[in-house]
């Protein structure tokens, strides 16, 4: 599944874009990854913790879901 497009203005990490990764299991939708600046981000960080519990990854969440949602 392609990555979600770029947000740069998440709260207290402004300067550097982010993307979500999303995966469907069974029908379910989950996180698989966070890019920063087009790299991977290291999933054992703190700051993976912070961006994927931010305002931006709960909207690219819904964005998919609703994306699938239409595809069924």
């Amino acid at each position: 599944m392609p990555k979600s497009r770029e947000y740069d203005a998440i709260s207290g990490f402004e300067g550097t874009k982010y993307a979500f990764d999303f995966t469907t299991v069974d029908g379910k939708l989950y996180l698989q990854g966070i890019w920063k600046d087009g790299e991977p981000l290291d999933y054992t960080t703190e700051e993976w913790t912070s961006i994927k519990d931010s305002d931006e990854a709960l909207s690219a969440y819904n964005i998919f879901a609703q994306g699938i949602s239409e595809e069924s």
